[in-house]
């Protein structure tokens, strides 16, 4: 695949949620901080929400909202860019910009997994993603920008429609192994950080759609796979200007 000097991604997450009969108790995360403080040794927390949404089988039918909060122990390299994320049967490895490259992440993601399985018996794997978000900004032509020119994964507006929009949202979800696997990509506009340019968030996130449906032991060969599915769709996504923009590396 190609390689290129100026990567456009931001943000690279890997997040691995175990089933509810794998054994957790609250020592665990200061366990694991023991383990990797050498190399992780900033500590922190941060709090997320998540809403779901379900619906009963009666007459009427009734639409009932949970909130779930979930709280992680977050530790963190000194410069902050690099992160391990615990939380209940949650292990979540983070790396922001810049991103050195996927061995570099791979060993990040390897070091949390092998930490975790020795303090902790994993009995299954409920959902695994692998995710990375791309901002790409491009030198605009008196104040546009030509989608074709640089995107294969991109909004379409018919003949009949007006051919100049503001912000948009494009997104798309592809089957991968007997509908196993699933990648949901996501284009949409975003804030330039750069003077004359119009800038965009490609964001893919592939993940274990059927929980259980991979032993634990074929958990790291299962995120390497995700990896190399994850690479072919961006390069499906892009044309030639933009690796131009990246700076491919010519061997």
């Amino acid at each position: 695949m190609p390689k290129y000097n100026n990567p456009p991604i931001i943000e690279s997450v890997c997040e691995i949620r175990f089933t509810e009969d794998t054994e957790w108790d609250l020592t665990i995360p200061g366990l694991i901080f023991e383990d990797i403080r050498s190399e992780y040794p900033q500590k922190g927390q941060r709090s997320t929400q998540e809403i779901n949404i379900s619906t009963s089988n009666t007459h009427p039918v009734t639409t009932r909202h949970q909130i779930k909060r979930q709280d992680y122990a977050v530790f963190s390299t000194n410069d902050t860019k690099s992160s391990i994320q615990v939380s209940g049967r949650v292990l979540l490895t983070n790396r922001l910009k810049p991103y050195q490259s996927w061995t570099d992440f791979r060993s990040q993601i390897n070091t949390a997994f092998e930490t975790l399985c020795k303090r902790t018996k994993l009995a299954g794997v409920q959902r695994i993603g692998l995710r990375y978000i791309n901002k790409i900004e491009i030198p605009t032509d008196n104040g546009k920008v030509k989608m074709d020119n640089y995107f294969d994964f991109r909004p379409f507006c018919g003949t009949r429609l007006p051919q100049t929009h503001a912000d948009f949202k494009v997104s798309c979800i592809f089957p991968y192994y007997d509908n196993r696997d699933a990648c949901k990509v996501d284009l949409l506009s975003a804030m330039p950080d750069k003077q004359g340019s119009m800038a965009f968030l490609l964001s893919l996130d592939y993940f274990l759609a059927k929980p259980r449906s991979i032993p634990v032991s074929q958990t790291i060969e299962w995120i390497e796979s995700a990896h190399g599915q994850v690479e072919n769709l961006f390069e499906g996504c892009i044309l030639p200007p933009l690796r131009e923009i990246f700076q491919e590396v010519k061997e």
